[in-house]
Order: structure tokens, then C-alpha cells, then sequence
């Protein structure tokens, strides 16, 4: 059985050691050259058409790039947003346990969640 380039470990290992700019930017240079020698490269396959592809998978890759630089940014705000609120409901639990142990016999303690013996 034949492992296809995409996955064998010299092709993984180039892949996995480069951020997701380097290999865009990488494949913005390599066009700009077969571009610059469209002629030389053509007669070995790499043609209009290949470097058309290359091209739109490349425009490709620039804008799902940013909408992924995007979205991180937007889950960092998210995730200081959820931190915050959690913090509060820390505060809010704590306050009602507080009330709960000292209206409550220890004995009812488990309807409001909680397991401590004092």
C-alpha cells in the first residue's frame, strides 16, 4: 500500500514547523516565481492552469487564515468575558452557602449542593 506525499513524515514535519503565515506566504512566493517563469515551468507542468489554482487556493487559504485569526481573538475576549461571569457566580454561590449553613440544620445541607460537614 502506498502512503500518499500529503502524509508521510517529511511532509508532515515541514508542514507541522510552520504557522499557518509561513506556508501562505510561502506558496505567494512560489507562484510570484513560476509567474516570473511561466515558460520554463510550463513545459514541465506547472501551466496556466496549475498556477491559476495555485493562485485561487492561495487567495483561499489568506481569507480563512483571518477569519481564524478573528475568531481566536474573538474566543480570547469570550473566554475573559466567561472568566469574569464565573468569578461572579463564585462570589454569588459562596454568599448563599454562607446563608444556607447558617439557617439550615447540616442535615438539609445536600438540597443546596453542599457536601461540607462544617
Amino acid at each position: 500500500m502506498r502512503i500518499p506525499e500529503c502524509l508521510t513524515i517529511k511532509s508532515l514535519r515541514i508542514m507541522a514547523t510552520k504557522t499557518y503565515a509561513e506556508q501562505i506566504n510561502k506558496a505567494e512566493v512560489m507562484l510570484s516565481g513560476l509567474k516570473g517563469n511561466a515558460e520554463q515551468v510550463a513545459r514541465r507542468g506547472l501551466d496556466q492552469a496549475f498556477q491559476d489554482k495555485l493562485g485561487a487556493d492561495h487567495d483561499l487559504a489568506v481569507v480563512l487564515n483571518n477569519e481564524q485569526e478573528k475568531l481566536k481573538a474573538d474566543l480570547v475576549t469570550k473566554t475573559a468575558q466567561l472568566e469574569a461571569k464565573l468569578a461572579e457566580l463564585a462570589s454569588e454561590v459562596s454568599e448563599a452557602q454562607k446563608i444556607v449553613k447558617m439557617d439550615f440544620d447540616q442535615s438539609r445541607w445536600k438540597e443546596f449542593g453542599i457536601d461540607a460537614k462544617r
